[in-house]
């Protein structure tokens, strides 16, 4: 219960790290911060707008456009003052509401008393945009409303104005088009304040100014906020983001918007609608990506606007939808970190792919209602969350495999990790096993009670495993105050046999230079020869073992040992396994007993005894 206490713990600091950096990203909000958080949320949200589809947009607005024809039969482009005079005015005549202008009429032209003139018939809004900061700057007294702000926004710069002819007839829209870091267009600022003569003077945008002119409202108000802000037109109140700018709500591609041809306006439909007038001629310039569309015309965006304004249309990016950003947010940190802490690999990949999905149907489901999410900060805190989640697993597990690698040699501890059914060779192998007991032991136990058994059992094999570690032995096993080791597993080498005998000698030194050992002597027996290695057992518990002829005569060498009051009884097969060995066990002052039947055996078998080695 221990080790499943401290996991429990482990879990609930790092449940509670992921919340709290869940949370701190949330309020960082990345996809609304910098460059390159922003080009990845704009482009979660143009999947949004894919998988929403395209919809037909309202009947309110239109475009009428200088196209190819309509540049064809005028001769010349840009269209002159006079032929856009002639394009309001038959506009007009068709029954449009307000005409906005998506063009800058910047110097006086020829044509200009035309064009005046026409304007001052109609309601229409002509466009003004920013100029460099060197710019002379102009009086944009005019107009029939203004916008009311009661916040700061952003160091204004001078402004490309209409000539002053034309701009004493009409009111003001800024053409402003702010591309964001991957190109694309997905909002549009609601007002932009321009440096003039008389100091800062705020105007909408062209299709904002173009619903206030069609709404008969002579007064926009704009608040502002660190979190986002509100534009009124009228009744309607238009929800800003934290840059003051309104998201826009594409209906589809180019064109999604009724489009005609200046050269047939006599056939388009625009009665009681707010009408655009632009240019989308071939090697015209202004075009913009969208979801939809590489090449979406500059004029269908402030229509997109003016359409949704109309229809009530919006995306909210604003505090409410940033608290919604956080709610969110925080449930995929927490449940993603759930998901990846389970323990079955195959569930941990469902569930969390099933929560993606999830996730992924919710803010798509809110972003047909209306609200932008930021799938950036909800995303982020999702991968979190599984991170630490399945981080932390993972560390779990590989403590518990090493753990349990305890409990087996490092020999052979990654061939039994690394496949559920571990295999050894099918024929029998040459090996040397040895096994090793505590004279003595029982004696000594009984004065020194459970505990200190216990603490004495653990010096000798720590001393055991001390002495076989640098050799390339195994500990098959401990049994009290007996230990098997075995050299040659899991695949023999040449020098097994000597390495065996050193084992005794490092046991022996070791034994003599602990400081823990009672001064109780050992016993060894050992034996040569072909042993068979595998793993035995049911479906949930298993062990490696070996078996064989030599086991068992290993095992009766250590009682021959003991009834010859010897330390140390070997088999003639493994002294004279080599000429090296056969050193050994002359230097060592082995003596040969000569051949003997040892207990359950029917064949007699060599046998080299001899006292503890002095070295």
């Amino acid at each position: 219960m221990v080790g499943r206490d401290k996991f429990s713990f482990e879990r609930r600091i790092v449940g509670a790290f992921v919340t709290l950096l869940s949370l701190a990203l949330a309020l960082w909000h990345p996809g609304d911060r910098n460059a390159f958080w922003q080009g990845i949320e704009g482009r979660l949200l143009d999947a949004r707008f894919i998988w929403r589809g395209e919809t037909k947009s309202p009947p309110t607005v239109a475009i009428v456009t200088f196209d190819d024809l309509a540049v064809s039969q005028l001769g010349k482009f840009p269209p002159t003052r006079t032929a856009l005079a002639a394009a309001i005015s038959d506009i007009s005549e068709a029954g449009a509401k307000v005409i906005a202008l998506d063009f800058l009429l910047v110097e006086p032209r020829e044509g200009d008393e035309d064009l005046a003139r026409v304007l001052s018939e109609t309601d229409t809004i002509l466009a003004v945009a920013e100029a460099n900061s060197g710019t002379p700057l102009q009086d944009l007294d005019g107009g029939d409303f203004s916008v009311l702000v009661n916040s700061a926004y952003r160091n204004p710069l001078p402004a490309l104005v209409p000539a002053e002819t034309l701009r004493s007839e009409t009111t003001l829209g800024h053409v402003i088009i702010q591309h964001e870091s991957d190109g694309s267009v997905r909002r549009i600022d609601a007002a932009t304040p321009f440096l003039t003569e008389k100091g800062t003077s705020w105007h909408p945008s062209l299709a904002v100014a173009a619903v206030a002119k069609a709404a008969d409202q002579s007064g926009l108000q704009l608040r502002t906020f660190r979190t986002g802000g509100l534009l009124s037109v009228g009744d309607t109140f238009v929800q800003l983001d934290r840059q003051g700018a309104i998201p826009l709500v594409y209906y589809g591609k180019a064109g999604t918007i009724p489009t005609f041809s200046v050269a047939a306006v006599n056939e388009a439909e625009l009665d009681g609608k707010v009408v655009f007038l632009g240019a989308s001629a071939t090697g015209f310039g202004d075009r913009h990506a969208t979801p939809f569309d590489s090449a979406f015309p500059g004029a269908e965006l402030h229509a997109t606007l003016a359409a949704n304004i109309i229809e009530q249309s919006f995306l909210r990016r604003d505090a409410t939808s940033w608290m919604m950003d956080i709610a969110l947010a925080l449930t995929a940190a927490v449940l993603g970190f759930i998901t990846a802490g389970m323990d079955r690999p195959w569930f941990v990949v469902v569930a969390t792919g099933s929560l993606a999905l999830a996730i992924m149907i919710v803010l798509q489901a809110a972003f047909n209602a209306g609200w932008w999410l930021d799938a950036t900060t909800v995303f982020l805190s999702l991968f979190l969350g599984v991170g630490c989640g399945g981080g932390l697993r993972l560390l779990q597990h590989r403590r518990r495999a090493a753990n349990l690698a305890l409990y087996q040699s490092p020999l052979i501890v990654e061939r039994l990790a690394s496949t559920s059914e571990p295999r050894f060779e099918a024929t029998a192998r040459p090996a040397v096993v040895l096994f090793v007991d505590v004279e003595g032991f029982t004696a000594h136990s009984e004065s020194l009670g459970p505990e200190g058994t216990a603490e004495f059992l653990r010096v000798f094999h720590e001393l055991v495993e001390q002495a076989v570690d640098s050799l390339g032995g195994i500990i098959a096993y401990f049994a009290g105050d007996g230990a098997m080791v075995v050299f040659g597993l899991p695949d023999p080498q040449p020098n097994d046999a000597i390495q065996a005998l050193r084992f005794i000698d490092a046991l022996y030194a070791a034994v003599r230079a602990s400081p823990k050992w009672p001064g109780l002597g050992l016993r060894v027996g050992g034996h040569s020869g072909p042993v068979k290695a595998g793993v035995v057992g049911g479906r949930r518990h298993r062990q490696v073992t070996v078996s064989g002829d030599v086991v068992n005569t290993a095992s009766r060498l250590q009682d021959f040992a003991k009834s010859q009051k010897a330390a140390i009884a070997l088999s003639n097969a493994l002294v004279e396994a080599n000429p090296e060995t056969r050193s050994w066990a002359v230097n060592a002052g082995m003596r040969n007993t000569g051949e003997h039947m040892l207990r359950g055996r029917h064949v007699p078998i060599g046998v080299w005894t001899c006292p503890p080695p002095v070295n």
